[in-house]
């Protein structure tokens, strides 16, 4: 291909030249000029946020219209720093202008508890079914924006239009053309809408935690939690566990049941569990704390050495690039309701909680709700080791039978 690349210049040199000849022989050329001329140089930034929003808000709202049309509940609606929620007594609004880190936006559905397989099955339809209906409103709304260019250049002669929908057509198709490229992106935190979709009807894990994530925004919060329970449990055991983020909060969801739930744990899953590979879990925020539920899971099932070895296994073993506020705060947390120490001042600090990014859902939902259960040191269990004394009986009565 480098051997064509002069060949290749030359034809789109030509090609450039006919279609300027073309728009100076038609007048359309002229139109431009005095079109961009009528532009003040305000303008261009302020039409640079007017198709932002523009183009930002009909993406979100076709997130929004494509799960109310299919009968689900919204909860909220992010709009970078503008947030439309829902609360028990009505809808409300707010702003918050650190979600501008977003530099995007967010629709959050209400689900419903889901309480059955038919139930679960049809929220994943529609769910899937919402998050391919923003790119195609994207595409939509850029073919609607250049074909509006098009027909102004040849029907209007109003210069102060002219420029206005030149500039805003420019914006558009730039901002279109980010918005389709990173829909595609995707790394173990961020999936764009034709990743997600992808994954929302061919990974069933991806599928269970993003549906079990909304449940947790919901207005009915713990209705679903011994279906989804049940489910993760299902997963498990029929799912190899990988070391990523999504198969971490799979296995929170299992372990966290048996802890704070009182579910009974599977034995099968035992076995699963012992195979973990504490150390490369140990080195990722969301492995670490994976593998502390998992002390607090030995713990609640009576298996005290196990919860104290592999407590002392994770302070060996834990990731340089964690930030220090996590591995304190699940370290004291853990040893706190492991009646190991007890750090009840740290604790009941909201400062130490580390948020991390739950700050952006805090007009949906109290990221310190479940602080109270979190911190309650679990019912106490006696560490017990055995030792026999046979060798020493022995020893005694040697040393009394030489007196």
């Amino acid at each position: 291909m480098k051997k064509h690349v002069g060949l290749y210049f030359l034809i789109f040199s030509f090609f450039i030249g006919v279609i300027f000849v073309l728009l100076v022989y038609s007048g359309l050329w002229d139109k431009f000029i005095t079109g961009m001329k009528s532009i003040s140089w305000w303008a261009w930034f302020l039409y640079l946020v007017l198709a932002f929003y523009i183009t930002l808000t009909l993406h979100e709202l076709g997130h929004f219209f494509a799960f109310y049309f299919q009968k689900i509940k919204l909860r909220a609606i992010y709009l970078t720093i503008f947030v439309f929620y829902k609360t028990k007594k009505g809808w409300r609004f707010t702003i918050k202008p650190k979600l501008w880190i977003l530099f995007g936006g967010l629709v959050v559905p209400d689900l419903e508890p889901i309480e059955d397989e038919k139930s679960y099955d049809d929220v994943s339809k529609k769910f899937s079914k919402a998050l391919i209906t923003a790119p195609i409103v994207t595409v939509v709304v850029l073919g609607v924006t250049i074909l509006t260019f098009i027909l102004s250049y040849i029907l209007s002669t109003n210069p102060n239009w002219i420029g206005f929908i030149t500039l805003f057509t420019f914006y558009v198709s730039l901002l279109s053309a980010l918005y389709i490229y990173t829909f595609k992106l995707s790394n173990e935190m961020f999936y764009g809408d034709f990743v997600a979709y992808k994954k929302m009807n061919t990974d069933l894990v991806f599928r269970f935690v993003q549906l079990n994530q909304y449940l947790s925004f919901g207005l009915n919060k713990k209705d679903h939690i011994p279906f989804m329970w049940e489910k993760s449990r299902t997963l498990i055991k029929e799912n190899n566990i990988k070391r990523n983020a999504f198969h971490s909060a799979l296995l929170m969801t299992y372990l966290e049941g048996v802890i704070y739930e009182g579910m009974k744990p599977d034995l099968d899953i035992e076995l699963k569990l012992k195979k973990l590979h504490v150390s490369s879990y140990a080195k990722v925020e969301y492995g670490l704390i994976a593998i502390y539920d998992l002390c607090l899971y030995y713990y609640t099932i009576g298996k005290i050495d196990q919860a104290y070895h592999l407590l002392d296994r994770i302070e060996r073993s834990q990731g340089k690039k964690i930030s220090e506020r996590i591995k304190t705060y699940f370290n004291k947390k853990t040893k706190h309701v492991m009646h190991i120490t007890y750090d009840y001042e740290f604790l009941e600090n909201k400062e130490n909680y580390p948020s991390e990014q739950s700050w952006i859902f805090e007009p949906i939902m109290d990221i310190y709700e479940d602080m109270e259960t979190l911190h309650k040191p679990l019912p106490f269990k006696p560490y017990l080791s055995l030792v026999y004394l046979e060798k020493e009986d022995e020893e005694i009565k040697k040393s009394d039978s030489s007196l």
